[in-house]
């Protein structure tokens, strides 16, 4: 369903290409070609989540598919263009599971309480890593096309954010003064501290405490 459908304030205008139509492919047309490109993309988001996006080439990747790297090249050019192709699928994927869900919530404080518990869920079923963390460390100080994407691209995120926080004050939810730049900040900051704080630490708190400190986070905009 596309996300204007389903959002009467327009919330999520990101550029993540929401158009899956089944559970085979998030692509719009769907012959061989975008088979064989899907196929291709998956494995290379899962190498990418494993061993870091710098480590998928179109050899590695050929490699891993078992297709030929001739093919592979005539699909992305460059391995520039494969990371970027990898970066904007992640994107679908994250988009398809944590922000489209979200938009059938009633605006407001419940729509941040749903975007927050399906980017939890999300993360907590990565069995490797998350792939736009690991492609910030690696890419933050690496001028190129795939810097410029993925700076885009979580700008778009923070964006989103930043529109839960301007429904809510428009609905009333928060104050009409609130910051909603300084929440989106704040979110985003709390939902990679609970990423960190439960893949890395393993705390056995960590879910009663992200849920303790996003109720704090929202009093504090009321």
């Amino acid at each position: 369903m596309p996300v204007g459908d389903v959002s009467d304030d327009h919330l999520f205008q990101v550029r993540f290409c929401l158009t899956r139509t089944n559970d085979r492919s998030y692509f719009s047309i769907m012959n061989k070609g975008a088979d064989t490109k899907l196929v291709i993309l998956k494995a290379g988001l899962k190498m990418a989540s494993r061993l870091g996006l710098e480590s998928v080439t179109i050899g590695s990747l050929a490699k891993a598919t078992g297709l030929s790297k001739s093919g592979l090249f005539a699909h992305f050019q460059s391995k520039e263009n494969l990371q970027v192709a990898i970066l904007r699928y992640a994107g679908e994927v994250f988009a398809e599971n944590v922000l489209v869900p979200a938009l059938v919530v009633e605006g407001g404080l419940e729509r941040i309480r749903a975007m927050a518990g399906n980017w939890i869920h999300w993360t907590e079923d990565l069995t490797d890593g998350c792939i736009f963390s690991s492609a910030g460390n690696d890419f933050k100080n690496r001028p190129g096309k795939v810097r410029d994407f993925l700076i885009n691209q979580q700008a778009d995120w923070v964006g989103c954010l930043q529109r839960l926080g301007e429904s809510a004050r428009r609905k009333g939810a928060f104050r009409q003064d609130a910051d909603c730049e300084q929440f989106a900040y704040e979110l985003y900051s709390l939902l990679l501290g609970h990423h960190y704080y439960n893949k890395l630490l393993q705390d056995r708190e960590t879910q009663a405490r992200q849920t303790a400190a996003l109720e704090k986070l929202l009093d504090a905009y009321r």
